[in-house]
């Protein structure tokens, strides 16, 4: 009975400790950018518009989601014309959300309604359940589903000349389980910043860490 007391209050103590900790964001991004051959992207004056044929500009959402590239091009050097026909750069923005699995699992967990002489509740602790309580033995289990789903989030910015030819593409993915579009795509659009106008051999894979608005490569 002494170490399972132990082994409780040494894991209280992590669970504690764990609670204090702040949750920091991260986000599994895929990077993939071209450029025109032999040319030189310079930062130059632009005007948005959208890439794909259904999305309304003068939507709400349109206009939020394109706000950040704007923020994030003007930083970059680039100039926003107030009109198309003066525009050295026709920049074309897309985003979007698919839902590419959904699964469904079964869980089976013990009912746990007693506890020890000195106060501590076996099996959880804060709605975390713990394998090792399992020895003590419970009387009742119960059964449960959960259903899980990925969803693939993107962005596409694509830059053209007033003739129409490509100049630049940015594109820029992540699969997740939020489908939350207002929090992830400025996310997405930050992520491009240094590959906007730039060529990537192959894809970057990076984790973005939402609070410190960190990038880290990963393999």
């Amino acid at each position: 009975m002494k170490n399972l007391k132990s082994i409780i209050l040494i894991s209280l103590i992590l669970i504690i400790t764990t609670a204090c900790t702040p949750i920091v964001n991260k986000y599994k991004v895929t990077i993939d950018a071209i450029t025109t051959p032999n040319g030189s992207i310079k930062p130059s004056s632009y005007t948005i518009k959208a890439l794909g044929s259904d999305t309304d500009i003068n939507s709400l959402l349109f206009q939020r989601q394109s706000q950040y590239l704007v923020k994030l091009l003007n930083k970059k050097g680039y100039t926003q014309s107030s009109h198309e026909s003066l525009a050295e750069q026709i920049i074309y923005f897309d985003y979007g959300i698919e839902k590419i699995k959904e699964e469904t699992k079964t869980y089976t967990e013990p009912n746990v309604s007693f506890g020890v002489s000195w106060g501590y509740p076996f099996g959880y602790y804060h709605s975390r359940y713990h394998p090792f309580w399992n020895e003590v033995g419970f009387s009742s289990y119960r059964t449960y589903h959960k259903t899980y789903k990925l969803f693939n989030r993107y962005i596409v910015i694509l830059s053209k000349d007033q003739t129409g030819k490509e100049l630049w593409r940015v594109d820029v993915s992540s699969i997740g389980k939020s489908d939350n579009l207002k929090r992830i795509i400025p996310i997405l659009i930050n992520a491009s910043e240094p590959y906007i106008g730039k060529n990537t051999e192959k894809p970057v894979h990076l984790v973005i860490e939402e609070d410190k608005k960190e990038n880290k490569k990963i393999d």
